[in-house]
């Protein structure tokens, strides 16, 4: 059995991993190095299926061929190597993941240092034949990479995305929220819609003869943000990338200018992101509950359309680019059901691979318009009805 004194030797040696940079700017593999090591302590035995669902939600009964967990612990084990070649070659405790394996085992220096030494045999083959084989083993090598490359290659809107040296950040909306002591005398959580951040409270109040309005520390949010957020993580999960999370009230322009932005949420709680929203657009405008369309001297206009059995709505997906080659891209809807609609549909490659070629192979960026009808809030369709395309 391992002693305290053990125990807190690889406490410290994970901490001291954790703060290096192959991790400390990489919040999956730091959680999924953290749950390997606290299996490891309890000698637990940890499988594929175990860290697919416990880490990534990934159910294995239903997708045997999921590669996500696979994928995530090769690349964790050549962190590790890395880390002990480099900065940690004097560590006294090695965390070491054998090939073919998810458990992962504390070893000393000592066996660390054994297990690089390796014996290599000596086989004597003719140059000739050693030519034709290095020739088929490349040959192979490159059809086998050009189809994996291909078949895995994301749509050219997340390019940006899942480059190796991405800063992305994941902006939520959120609705600020006001103290207000009503009627019956007591203090309630109250919703202005001209009111969304510090500014606009402190403009209402002075202009508006309402003397019980409170500033208070917390906001608001719609379920469309845990379910989007799932969506997203899974899909950036897909392509070994990572994103930060942040709330609109909460954003500022640094961030814009240092990350690729994805906006998800209401454009009627938008702050620093009104500044942005649709700015290259010559046909679209935002239009009370819905949108504006002006095309070949007409106008259509988008809006919120409900009846005691359905309701139809809209939302937009709109692809910027930003300064210093940043990108943005905008889930947009007043409505939960509009912008979950659409973040599900851009994040299936197979939607994906058809929208580009409506758009056009050479174009990246974009405003596209989608109706979103559902009877009573399910069986939901979602099509586009408009389509700007920006050169």
């Amino acid at each position: 059995m391992m002693s305290e004194k053990e125990k807190i030797a690889i406490q410290d040696a994970l901490e001291k991993i954790g703060k290096h940079s192959l991790f400390a700017n990489s919040s999956v593999y730091t959680r999924l190095l953290n749950y390997l090591v606290e299996k490891a302590l309890i000698n637990e035995d940890v499988k594929e299926f175990t860290i697919g669902l416990d880490l990534f939600s990934k159910n294995y009964s239903l997708d045997k061929n999921d590669g996500t967990v696979r994928s995530y612990v090769y690349n964790l084990r050549k962190k590790l190597d890395e880390f002990y070649s480099k900065e940690g070659a004097d560590e006294s405790i090695i965390f070491k993941i054998n090939k073919g394996q998810y458990n992962l085992n504390f070893i000393s220096q000592e066996t660390f240092s054994k297990q690089k030494k390796t014996t290599k045999a000596t086989v004597t083959i003719p140059l000739q034949y050693l030519k034709v084989i290095g020739l088929a083993i490349i040959i192979i090598g490159i059809i086998i990479g050009a189809g994996f490359y291909f078949a895995n290659k994301p749509a050219s809107l997340w390019e940006l995305y899942f480059d190796s040296t991405a800063k992305n950040l994941v902006v939520v909306s959120d609705q600020y929220v006001v103290h207000e002591k009503l009627s019956d005398g007591r203090v309630h959580g109250v919703i202005y819609a001209n009111i969304n951040n510090g500014n606009e409270f402190v403009d209402y109040t002075t202009t508006t003869p309402i003397n019980n309005l409170q500033m208070t520390d917390y906001t608001l949010m719609s379920k469309m943000a845990p379910y989007c957020i799932k969506s997203i993580a899974d899909w950036f999960s897909n392509y070994n990338s990572d994103f930060d999370l942040k709330l609109e009230s909460e954003l500022n322009y640094d961030d814009i200018t240092q990350n690729n932005i994805l906006f998800i949420g209401q454009f009627k709680t938008m702050n620093m992101s009104k500044t942005f929203f649709l700015k290259d657009s010559k046909a679209f405008k935002i239009f009370n509950d819905g949108f504006e369309y002006s095309t070949n001297g007409k106008t259509i206009l988008y809006d919120t359309q409900q009846d005691k059995s359905s309701k139809k709505e809209y939302a937009m997906v709109s692809c910027i680019s930003l300064s210093k080659g940043k990108t943005a891209l905008y889930f947009v809807s007043n409505n939960d059901i509009g912008v979950m609609a659409t973040v599900k549909q851009f994040t299936d490659k197979e939607y994906l691979d058809d929208f580009q070629k409506q758009l056009g192979n050479k174009a990246n960026y974009f405003n596209a318009l989608f109706e979103v009808s559902g009877l009573q809030r399910t069986d939901v369709s979602c099509k586009m009805v408009a389509l700007e395309v920006i050169k």
